[in-house]
């Protein structure tokens, strides 16, 4: 959902409305601006059930949360942001650190803080409340100065990464709110695995193992050679604890990760480019090296052939949005 685009308001407003959707989608902060007369900006919030994404693009600002504004906050969240462009700068606790593009960081949105950027930049956050992290506050503090020093960290960077440049058609989804879930499963485990909790690192590896699994896969979705044994290596597990983990949560990896390059390859041959190019092409770019099989399960998942779908078959025979 589109929040603000200032591009629609007169320059004398746009200050003060960047202001407000920032503290009224995200926390209450003060906003201050390189430049208050050519503020221009554009901020999205996507619902995913039990998490949400806010993304903000703004020319150079900082938000800053006082300890007067943070005492007087009734809402904990907890984000995990992402700098897609530019170079951020945060500064908590008398502690400032400098973020990139491939950085991540952990944020107590109901603490003090100075988060901004100079020039262009952006911020893409996942948020979630914390009483669904089911962690304690001091756990959290304590995770986010060694964020990167945990192995989980690249790969949940990763996961965050997706689902915050692609949150329009995934909070879209009929299964957004079980994405978030796991997202959360997730995100807990990064926090518990950088603050080295050891009474309860075990128990929340576990359970964001399979959620972990299927991140990696979906990221890898393209590639020839993700297989079984290469998803199981990539986890430190063996390929049959990876089966008998997916198998109790009545998971196949093959159907799965048909079934989700079957979705790329629709999503693509229904986009302007994909329309233009030839179904074995975008067959090799989701990894199906056959053509007559994506052909057999494309009509077998969406009742249509890749050719009629991407030619454009009338609303009243158009697929199911999901596979069944």
């Amino acid at each position: 959902m589109l929040l603000l685009d200032t591009e629609t308001l007169d320059p004398p407003e746009r200050a003060d409305a960047f202001q407000a959707a920032v503290s009224g989608a995200s926390s209450s902060n003060l906003a201050r601006f390189e430049d208050p007369a050519a503020v221009r900006a554009r901020l999205d919030l996507f619902d995913f059930g039990p998490g949400r994404v806010f993304n903000v693009r703004a020319t150079g600002n900082t938000l800053l949360r006082t300890q007067k504004i943070a005492r007087g906050e009734t809402e904990q969240a907890i984000a995990l942001a992402l700098p897609v462009s530019g170079q951020n700068r945060l500064c908590r606790d008398r502690e400032e650190r400098l973020l990139g593009p491939r950085d991540m960081l952990l944020v107590d949105l109901a603490s003090p803080y100075e988060y901004g950027w100079h020039g262009s930049g952006s911020s893409y956050a996942f948020q979630v409340g914390f009483d669904r992290l089911g962690l304690g506050m001091d756990t959290i503090r304590a995770a986010w100065p060694r964020l990167d020093a945990t192995p989980l960290y690249s790969v949940v960077r990763d996961h965050i990464l997706h689902i915050t440049t692609r949150a329009g058609q995934l909070s879209a989804d009929p299964a957004a709110s079980q994405l978030a879930a796991a997202t959360v499963d997730m995100m807990r485990a990064l926090i518990v695995s950088a603050a080295q909790d050891q009474r309860l690192l075990g128990d929340a590896l576990a359970t964001s193992l399979v959620p972990r699994i299927l991140a990696y896969a979906r990221h890898h979705l393209t590639e020839d050679d993700l297989a079984p044994a290469r998803i199981a290596a990539a986890h430190n597990i063996s390929v049959r604890y990876l089966y008998k983990l997916l198998e109790k949560e009545g998971i196949s990896l093959e159907q799965w990760i048909i079934e989700r390059r079957l979705e790329g390859a629709r999503t693509d041959l229904a986009s302007p480019a994909g329309r233009g190019r030839p179904i074995e092409s975008v067959a090799r770019a989701w990894g199906f090296s056959d053509p007559s099989f994506i052909s057999r399960r494309f009509r077998r998942a969406y009742g249509i052939t890749p050719r009629q779908w991407q030619q454009r078959i009338p609303p009243q025979t158009d697929p199911p949005a999901r596979l069944r």
